[in-house]
């Protein structure tokens, strides 16, 4: 019963136990570890392609659980990539699906992305660990965690420059994946205070569960809690009608396909846009959706806070607060505990994988303008000066 390893995760509801390894449980050898990230995100973000690189790092989740369908399989958002985990009978599928996510990422965007699969036994017989656990922050929504060092050499392999490295993505595989559910409709989202800062936290050395929990409740100790950190309000929700806006979402959804049915898609989009303003406005009540509730249960279902082997949160807050974490965070890196990278910004940018809409949709956060890829930046600078993980 491989297959129903995430299924059957009994789930915990108190972000702070992301560190409590009990709740985890080892992902069976037989899996894959799915890594994708855009080469050279960093520099095609200062070019201003950040909401391209975000697009394409959830499209390729998107793709993966339609080829996965119905197998429940655990899966986080990195901003420039993704990380999904999922089991041999899918394989075939799910990579005709990362093919087509490559294709369209050159073809849409000539932006490059880079696939890598890697089995789980091989990852144990290194005498690495991945664990796997369930946050479930809402009635109907839950996220996948992940703990240990298998996610790091995983991406050691696939990142190796080799020539014809066995891990990547091989070119000869046929494109045959669906987008549908992806959504990109929001405009960017205004802080609630000054500023919407996107920080990344890895422990490198002691005991890791105890450096997690302190640092964890210290950002809190900062910012406050959920309802005073969210980096989302009902009031600063918008809808957008921009062709600029709605473009990632287009082409995507229309991928490989004619001119004239990427015009209709657009003709569609507005009048569906238009439609969900006046519903949600008038909070009416359908057969399947109540749009009255659409909105807080949109926050509900968003992932501001994950954890993949490394800390990861979108906040909002002042620059105040921000020097304070800066200040606290830098303690813990002298010390030699910690690795982390922070990133601010006015706004937070988000992107949507909905399977429908009365209760079954995820809402991925990251800074507007890159917020976790640039903060990454920020992080290996400090690998590089001597704090690495190990």
């Amino acid at each position: 019963m491989s297959e129903q390893f995430y299924n059957q995760i009994s789930p915990f509801t108190e972000f702070d136990s992301f560190a409590d390894t009990v709740l985890y449980a080892p992902l069976p050898d037989d899996w894959y570890v799915v890594i994708t990230d855009v080469r050279g995100s960093t520099k095609a973000i200062l070019n201003g392609q950040y909401k391209q690189v975000n697009a394409i790092g959830a499209a390729s989740i998107m793709a993966l659980l339609n080829a996965a369908t119905p197998i429940l399989i655990p899966y986080v958002f990195g901003g420039d990539g993704a990380t999904v985990c999922v089991p041999p009978s899918t394989k075939t599928a799910v990579q005709a699906a990362l093919a087509a996510t490559k294709k369209m990422a050159k073809e849409e965007f000539n932006l490059d992305l880079r696939i890598g699969m890697v089995q789980m036994g091989e990852i144990a017989a290194a005498n690495h660990q991945l664990l796997i656990g369930k946050f479930q922050p809402s009635p109907h929504y839950q996220q996948a965690m992940f703990w240990g060092d298998g996610l790091t050499y995983a991406e050691e392999l696939i990142k190796d420059k080799r020539e014809n490295n066995p891990y990547l993505l091989s070119d000869e595989i046929v494109p045959n994946g669906s987008f549908e559910g992806f959504e990109c409709r929001w405009n960017e989202i205004p802080s609630p205070y000054e500023e919407t800062v996107s920080i990344l936290v890895k422990g490198i050395e002691g005991n890791k569960k105890e450096v997690y929990t302190a640092v964890s409740q210290g950002i809190l100790d900062i910012y406050g809690q959920e309802q005073q950190h969210h980096p989302i309000r009902d009031e600063n929700l918008s809808l957008s009608l921009s062709p600029q806006t709605l473009y990632g979402e287009t082409v995507i959804r229309t991928a490989f396909q004619p001119k004239w049915k990427r015009l209709l898609y657009q003709f569609k989009l507005w009048g569906l846009i238009l439609l969900g303003k006046l519903f949600m406005a008038r909070g009416t009540q359908t057969k399947t959706t109540d749009w009255g509730i659409y909105r807080q249960m949109l926050i509900a279902n968003s992932d501001y806070r994950k954890f993949d082997e490394t800390l990861r949160m979108v906040l909002s807050g002042t620059a105040v607060q921000q020097q304070q974490l800066r200040t606290f965070l830098e303690q813990w890196r002298q010390e030699g505990k910690i690795i982390y990278g922070i990133h601010a910004n006015k706004s937070a940018l988000m992107t949507c994988l909905i399977f429908d809409y009365a209760a079954n949709h995820v809402h991925f956060l990251d800074g507007s303008d890159g917020g976790y890829a640039l903060a990454a930046k920020e992080m290996k600078a400090q690998v590089a000066s001597g704090h690495s993980p190990d």
